[in-house]
């Protein structure tokens, strides 16, 4: 198993095999975790070693560089290459027209919409705290909630810690608060809670942080899976009654929303 980025969203895909013939053929043995870099098994679900989920990168096995680099191979390979690009392409050109098409041909924006979280409803965040205790939603009522799907092996999601630390630095005073909900860890609920624990101390992050370990060892579905989360980073802002402001809002986007909140 292993991840792959998609509009800087993390999320599970299996990686196929690769045959191309009996000139060219590639199988994957085994991977290596992209946290740590041990090399796992292919059909393994977690780093034994640091308890990643499913993050791993492929060793092919014979290494692509041994293969006989016969002419027929040479030219599957090219073709591949062509293939590929020009599907990549072709798909990219398809999701900017649809896009641009969402609103009779205007430019689309972002939408109101992840998963099960819709703009202008209500939205009621539930779960444990990293110290074990029931975390009370109905406390943040009357302030401003970004609320961020992550987990401490997304890379995309470290890379939006900059940006959220500013707008705490800067907003929280005025009434903004952050809670971090861990999703999508190890399945052994101590390595889970370790791992964050870990994460939080090294980024000295301040603000509320939830784990979904916890939360289902407590009997209560996981986040992840209830509100429907297709990937991680998922962020979000509620408002001071608890319906949903904004989604999609990450790095700039967060920035002009609190901008409209909070003045510069």
């Amino acid at each position: 198993m292993g991840i792959i980025a998609e509009k800087s969203y993390v999320v599970k895909q299996t990686i196929f095999s690769y045959n191309a013939g009996a000139v060219l053929s590639l199988s994957i043995t085994t991977m290596n975790c992209l946290h740590c870099n041990t090399e796992i098994p292919n059909d393994a679900s977690f780093c034994p070693q640091c308890g990643s989920p499913m993050s791993g990168k492929p060793i092919f096995s014979p290494e692509p560089q041994d293969l006989p680099q016969t002419g027929q191979s040479n030219l599957l390979i090219s073709a591949a290459c062509v293939f590929g690009a020009g599907f990549m392409i072709a798909l990219f050109a398809a999701m900017v027209l649809l896009g641009s098409l969402d609103n009779g041909g205007e430019e689309s924006g972002y939408g109101d919409s992840i998963g099960k979280i819709t703009v202008g409803t209500d939205f009621n965040l539930y779960g444990r705290t990293l110290d074990d205790n029931d975390f009370d939603w109905a406390s943040l009522r009357g302030k401003y909630v970004l609320v961020k799907f992550t987990a401490t092996w997304c890379g995309p999601c470290k890379g939006e810690i900059p940006g959220m630390l500013e707008a705490y630095k800067k907003y929280h005073d005025k009434g903004l608060e952050i809670v971090s909900v861990y999703v999508w860890e190890n399945e052994s609920v101590s390595l889970a809670v370790a791992a964050v624990k870990r994460f939080v101390e090294n980024e000295e992050l301040p603000w509320i942080i939830v784990s979904e370990a916890l939360t289902i060892k407590a009997g209560q579905p996981p986040q992840g899976e209830n509100f429907d989360v297709q990937g991680v980073p998922t962020m979000l802002l509620v408002d001071k009654e608890g319906k949903v402001l904004a989604t999609e809002t990450r790095g700039l986007r967060l920035q002009q929303e609190l901008t409209k909140l909070f003045g510069k």
